[in-house]
């Protein structure tokens, strides 16, 4: 859990339990209105003012959707934030990046960290604001060309609210910021076809940022959110986060109905993902990420999704009420301004889930997703007759219904897989019937290899009697088609004492390990480094000496006969098996490496065995088979992944 959704969630448990106390917990403007405090007059002075005139009527009914949820959100003050986002500039402006930058940024925000308390918007916003902010949102509705397409229901989420980032401080942001960064959205309006495009709008402003905003990924930051859209465009490191919340930011300052949509957890790999949307004039809305697509571009479009939910202004009425009446939310689900967006992105399907009898007496379940290590809560159903309900889940998922209570996720059903047909089945060990299951990996592999795939092909392997090489043989080919890793027998099993890696063709291959077993005993063999001398490319990664450092992550590039590395056996040896390991992720099997193999059984995982690999494959023996796996590496890397074994083929969940 973040230290921004710490202090998010901590502040709004509050006033939650509170409006708890008061009725049945729905929201609406009468409760609103009570918890305003001294404040209420101000919020009763914007309602009264659009009461008197019967042309305001849709301005009275947006009055009212702004004080209807106003309770929930909070911001900071806007003259100590801003002071703090302007020491980030200064800082930004003058310094290199670096660690030293994220000490500095860090040692900021600490600074300013007792000054930036946060306060509930009903108790200190005031009316001559939230007029302001109502009709200066109703002139761009009525004005701008590329909103003419919204409903009035769209129009409060997207064009209305007075912040579209939670803690934004209550100012004039959207004036402010509406020259900041246009682009070329002033010259498409001249065109026919763009003239109305929402889509077109959003490029044009995201374009003007595409190559001038570097934003790199750190670790150890310990920031208050910048939330000014001048520093966050100054800010060199940041996430997904990051980004799309400057492409909010600047989007919605000049009317453009842009959307904040995330994933709460990747359901095959760790951690979520944030990113941009555009409620689209005429086609489906189009998502992106800014500085890394535009709008209509690829955008992760192969990758599963369990669920997708969008930042709205209004709270996600079930978890508002599962916070009311249980005090607590899990991490991964608890900002509460979100709406379920993920029948926009997939297939989806409607699941009922039978529960344990014996289990947590609550009223709420959660749909959970395996982050690598532990089960992510991605969603929220209700309880009817022991049994769990979700609307809109993504498919061909692995899935765990878990329950919640003391900050702790407790299992109540058996796992279980929505296929890509939308069927539920429930994979179990079957402890009478065992059987063997080999692992060459332990995690999957993903599209970021099958990028560099022209560097991981093919190579060949040749022996001498000489040093040199000259009238050396070659005596194993690798195939074209495998990017991972592999073993092949050599053509000739006559001893040599020298053997060495190169290429197939003139083109660069890229190798991260090479393995020898000796003929007849089948045990790995080690040699003297040679190599062809070539300079060294990247001391960190491409250098010969990689090529049997038991390093999966680092590699050498060979290259025809000017860039190879060998080995010296000093004797001749006759070879039964070379194996190697391709550049990659560092997630394939590693001779010398442990593993652990578990498997799912009575509401948890149990260890199944322990091995370490002498090859680039792990075999473990008497498994109870047809259940769900998780394999482990103990000696290297945080990437495990859970599978199933299906006709001797690992299917990675």
């Amino acid at each position: 859990m973040t230290n921004l959704l710490r202090s998010y969630f901590c502040a709004v448990s509050v006033i939650a339990v509170a409006l708890a106390a008061c009725d049945d917990g729905l929201p609406t403007v009468k409760r609103a209105l009570e918890m305003a405090g001294d404040n209420r007059p101000e919020l009763e002075k914007v309602l009264e003012h659009y009461r008197q005139d019967p042309a305001d009527s849709l301005k009275y009914r947006a009055a009212e959707y702004l004080i209807r949820y106003m309770p929930y959100h909070t911001s900071y003050p806007a003259k100590p934030y801003y002071a703090y986002c302007d020491a980030l500039d200064s800082l930004f402006s003058s310094a290199t990046e670096g660690d030293e930058l994220l000490e500095k940024t860090n040692a900021i925000a600490a600074g300013f960290g007792r000054q930036l308390k946060l306060s509930y918007d009903i108790r200190v916003i005031g009316a001559d604001y939230l007029i302001w902010n109502i009709d200066y949102s109703f002139g761009l509705w009525r004005t701008l060309n590329y909103l003419r397409h919204l409903r009035f229901e769209e129009f409060c989420e997207y064009v209305l609210p007075y912040k579209c980032a939670e803690k934004q401080p209550l100012d004039t942001w959207k004036r402010d910021w509406r020259d900041y960064g246009r682009g070329e959205l002033d010259h498409i309006g001249q065109i026919r076809d763009y003239k109305y495009n929402a889509r077109r709008a959003a490029e044009a402003v995201n374009f003007q940022f595409q190559d001038s905003v570097k934003m790199r990924r750190v670790k150890d930051a310990k920031l208050i959110e910048v939330l000014r859209l001048n520093t966050l465009a100054k800010q060199p490191y940041g996430d997904c986060r990051d980004r799309s919340r400057f492409g909010l930011l600047n989007c919605r300052s000049k009317g453009i109905p842009v959307a904040f949509d995330f994933t709460p957890n990747w359901p095959d790999r760790s951690g979520g993902h944030y990113w941009n949307i555009v409620l689209a004039t005429k086609r489906r809305n189009v998502d992106y990420e800014p500085f890394r697509s535009y709008p209509g571009s690829y955008h992760y479009t192969d990758n599963g999704l369990a669920k997708v939910f969008r930042e709205t202004y209004a709270p996600h009425p079930l978890l508002l009420e599962a916070l009311e009446r249980e005090g607590s939310l899990p991490a991964s689900l608890s900002y509460l301004f979100m709406q379920d967006v993920t029948g926009e992105y997939g297939r989806t399907v409607d699941i009922s889930v039978p529960l344990f009898r014996e289990r947590l007496r609550t009223k709420y379940a959660y749909l959970a997703v395996f982050d690598n290590s532990k089960w992510v809560p991605v969603d929220i159903g209700r309880i009817r007759r022991n049994r769990a309900s979700f609307a809109s889940v993504g498919r061909d998922i692995l899935y765990l219904v878990v329950g919640f209570r003391d900050g702790e996720t407790v299992p109540m059903s058996e796992p279980f897989i929505v296929d890509s047909r939308g069927d539920v089945s429930y994979p179990r060990a079957d402890t009478t019937r065992l059987g063997s299951i080999r692992l060459d990996r332990k995690f999957p592999a993903f599209t970021h290899i099958y990028s560099i795939r022209k560097y991981l092909q093919r190579g060949r392997i040749q022996a001498a009697d000489n040093p040199d090489f000259r009238g050396a043989k070659t005596v194993a080919e690798f195939p074209e088609w495998n990017l991972l890793a592999g073993e092949t027998a050599p053509s000739d099993t006559l001893p040599y004492r020298y053997w060495r890696l190169m290429s197939s063709s003139e083109k660069s291959t890229d190798f991260a390990e090479l393995y020898f077993y000796e003929k007849g005993t089948g045990q790995q063999i080690t040699g003297t480094l040679l190599s062809s001398g070539a300079a060294v490319r990247n001391p960190n990664y491409d250098t010969p000496g990689h090529i049997s450092d038991n390093d999966p992550i680092t590699y050498f590039a060979v290259q025809d006969s000017t860039r190879w590395v060998g080995f010296d056996f000093g004797k001749p040896v006759s070879l039964e098996t070379i194996a190697y390991i391709r550049r990659g992720d560092g997630n394939t099997i590693c001779p010398g490496d442990e593993y652990e193999l578990h498997y799912w059984q009575d509401g948890g995982w149990k260890l199944h065995d322990r091995k370490k690999a002498e090859r680039i494959y792990v075999d473990f023996d008497s498994v109870p088979l047809g259940g769900l796996y998780y394999v482990k590496g103990i000696s290297r890397g945080e990437q495990n992944r859970t599978f199933l074994y299906e006709n001797g083929e690992v299917v990675w969940y």
